[in-house]
């Protein structure tokens, strides 16, 4: 696992599901953020393995 690209879509994942039950809208959209930034770690792991 890349520098925590799992961790940050897991934590994003329950940070955006605390906001929806609470109604803390600035909590879901952190948690969106945490995902998305996981995944571009993720993308961008694989392009660096890649020769060119």
């Amino acid at each position: 696992m890349a520098e925590g690209s799992g961790k940050d879509k897991l934590v994003g994942k329950a940070k955006e599901a605390m906001g929806k039950m609470t109604g803390n809208r600035r909590k879901e959209t952190e948690g969106k953020m945490e995902q998305t930034e996981g995944k571009a770690k993720k993308k961008l792991r694989g392009r660096h393995d890649r020769p060119l």
